[in-house]
């Protein structure tokens, strides 16, 4: 067979091994059915959509972070697409304007083919690779855009040309595929994988696919939207008001927002040239257009805040606009990974309100997420009883920890399964402790080369039936383990399917067998460098094939004794926004030097560290605040060390609401100085602890 055959060939194999591409057997005569018959299956088939999309849920959260993340620092929306993914991306787009009032120039779509083939079809047009990469260099593609590539298939040359030039230009760029495992998940910085299966008509991806395409589109361009204010509550304060239906829908609105009548929310409508958050804001406010326009762009067009800050200084307080109890008094305030200058305001122990106007010093920021605590305060978590886990839990959190993850090391099976017990009788009180958000289980199938402070003579081969038993146990909702030990992936997939998040670590893995561990699904890395194979030239290991994966998290230990201050800006640089900081802490954590129990070892600490016997770290005696303060101090972004302690090992746990700062939820929160080192804790939003002059990291 000629070369150019074979290779036809090989595509033609490929492209027929595509989930959209395979025909359906109990569809064979599907040109037979009557009319009713087939509306009826084809009402039936397209509910497999909603259910797909749900499974693709968290990496919508990450293209829905990233594409704020951009549009915030002045970056644009670029869609590119061919046929009907082209067609959505160009829908997708010309709505964002009149709904959202946003520039035409900030959401953008490209079609393979120009823009004649919206309404003709110029299918031929996909294949040039070469054309989507010049239409990237047209527009001047720079690192704050995010450029998203939509293809059914995953395999669209115009597409993956267009995505490798976005790469090239530093773009952030992301993938909607409706296959696993195809060439734009490989080429885009993250992908969304929506399986919806063979459709009804074999290849016809304006189905199935296009319609959950769609949906997702609409849900990363609204939760963006969402997330950069450009609504109040489920309200669309940013339209245009171009039409008559449009005038009474704007006229509504704003009575609504306001409290008052339609006559009065026509009036301030006119007056600020139909511009609905103008026009609220005018009536709460009571004063001008040009004051209402100056405040709202004070708070970068964030309709809430401004209200706020128009109802405190109102003689007349609107009744449909909620007053805090009580200011903060911070001068700013990390909200989802955005420093909001200004105040925020707190009611019945809840956040009310942020970056409002008026003076304040230090920055506000969520309470502190740890995911790795062995102990605290001379308690050794494996070992302590239920009143001793709830000392734990209120020293950590006058610390700053507003949850925790109880670690057990590798111990004897009896003594874990007692341990998780005890743990799972522990109740639940975020006013007086941290919130226990499950149990990390550091063993017992660690490699005996790596095993670190764990005991070897307690470490397990993989074995099925002891992981049943530990997860039926208690809340187990992480277990670490050795990629490379033989029948280490099924104990992966076994997490996996519980919802049990999986790190490899304690480990001799190379690169090859740590990454087979993750495409089994773990995601993590626990205490990135320590306990595993260093990474020289030829030989990477578990440490180098974590910071080559994008898809990646990993963990460190920042108290100057596990990792060097070196190692820790390379793993903040390869791995941006994929790090979080764990603390590791002992019983020693919180007190002096001397003698403690980690599990069954003993453990000397002398000037802070703490070794066995052989010398062997063992653990770490500092909090998880020292960690965020070093980070400062090693020149570390402030949002990418906030996040690290917060909003990061919140997502890796999977405990949503916890590690963030916004209106609605709960007041767990932190003041920190211009070094994040703690000033205030507050839970619930009572002071618990303030901190006179926190120590310096280093």
């Amino acid at each position: 067979m000629p070369v150019s055959d074979a290779g036809n060939s090989r595509e033609l194999g490929r492209l027929n091994a595509l989930s959209t591409e395979q025909s359906r057997d109990e569809l064979s005569e599907l040109d037979l059915l009557p009319t009713a018959e087939l509306v009826s299956l084809m009402c039936r088939d397209v509910r497999r959509v909603p259910d797909a999309v749900a499974t693709a849920q968290e990496a919508i959260i990450r293209a829905v972070e990233g594409v704020v993340e951009r549009l915030e620092r002045g970056g644009r929306l670029i869609y590119v697409g061919a046929g009907t993914a082209g067609r959505l991306g160009m829908l997708d787009a010309a709505e964002a304007g009149p709904t959202f009032n946003i520039a035409p120039d900030r959401v953008i779509a490209l079609i393979a083919g120009g823009n004649g083939a919206f309404d003709t079809a110029m299918e031929a047009a996909e294949d040039d690779r070469e054309g989507g990469a010049a239409a990237i260099r047209a527009l001047a593609v720079e690192h704050h855009d995010v450029v998203v590539g939509i293809a059914a298939s995953g395999r669209t040359p115009y597409v993956l040309g267009a995505i490798d030039a976005a790469n090239d230009a530093g773009a952030f760029t992301i993938g909607l595929a409706c296959n696993l495992g195809t060439p734009l998940a490989a080429s885009a910085a993250m992908t969304v994988e929506v399986v919806v299966g063979p459709e009804i008509i074999a290849g016809s991806t304006r189905l199935n696919a296009g319609t959950a395409q769609k949906i997702i589109l609409n849900i990363i361009s609204t939760a963006a939207m969402v997330r950069l204010g450009r609504t109040y509550g489920g309200l669309m304060v940013d339209l245009r008001v171009t039409n008559a239906k449009l005038r009474e829908r704007a006229t509504r609105i704003v009575a609504e927002i306001a409290g008052t009548g339609r006559d009065e929310a026509r009036k301030a409508l006119e007056l600020s040239d139909w511009r609905p958050k103008v026009a609220a804001a005018m009536i709460v406010g009571r004063t001008d257009r040009a004051t209402a326009t100056q405040v709202i762009d004070r708070h970068r067009g964030r309709l809430r805040p401004a209200l706020d800050e128009l109802a405190g200084s109102s003689t007349k307080r609107q009744p449909a606009v909620r007053g805090a109890d009580r200011r903060l008094g911070v001068a700013a305030a990390y909200v989802d990974g955005a420093l909001v200058p200004g105040d925020i305001s707190i009611r019945d122990g809840e956040i009310t309100g942020v970056g409002l106007a008026g003076p304040g010093s230090g920055l506000a920021i969520p309470s502190l997420v740890d995911a790795q605590v062995n102990g605290y305060a001379g308690i050794d978590i494996l070992s302590a009883d239920t009143a001793g886990l709830s000392v734990v839990g209120e020293e950590l959190l006058r610390a700053g920890v507003g949850a925790y993850q109880p670690t057990l090391i590798t111990a004897p099976e009896s003594d874990t399964l007692r341990a998780l017990s005890r743990i799972a009788a522990l109740d639940d009180d975020p006013s007086r402790r941290a919130t226990v958000t499950g149990v990390h289980l550091e063993g017992p199938f660690l490699s005996p080369e790596r095993a670190g402070t764990h005991p070897r003579e307690h470490l397990r081969a993989p074995d099925p039936a002891l992981l049943e038993r530990l997860l039926a146990a208690g809340p187990v909702r992480m277990v670490t383990l050795a990629p490379e030990l033989a029948g280490a992936t099924e104990l992966v997939r076994i997490c996996r399917a519980r919802g049990v998040a999986v790190a490899l670590g304690h480990s001799a893995a190379t690169a090859a067998e740590a990454d087979a561990g993750f495409a089994a699904g773990a995601w993590a890395v626990t205490h990135l460098f320590n306990a595993m194979a260093p990474i020289t030239a030829r030989s990477p290991g578990l440490a180098g094939a974590a910071l080559a994966n994008p898809r990646v998290n990993v963990q460190l230990i920042a108290d100057g004794a596990h990792v060097s201050d070196e190692l820790i800006r390379l793993a903040f640089a390869a791995a941006a926004g994929r790090c979080s900081l764990v603390s590791d802490a002992v019983a020693a954590a919180g007190g002096p030097d001397g003698t403690y129990r980690l599990g069954a070892v003993h453990v000397e600490v002398r000037d802070g560290i703490a070794r066995r016997d052989d010398g062997t770290l063992a653990g770490s005696t500092a909090p998880l605040s020292d960690g965020l303060a070093r980070l400062a101090c090693l020149g570390i972004d402030r949002r990418m060390a906030v996040a690290a302690v917060t909003g990061l090992p919140a997502r890796l746990l999977g405990i949503h609401g916890t590690g963030r700062l916004a209106p609605g939820i709960p007041a767990n929160l932190l003041v920190v100085d211009d070094e994040l080192r703690i000033q205030t804790v507050l839970a619930m939003g009572q002071q618990l602890e303030t901190f006179e002059q926190a120590p310096a990291a280093g």
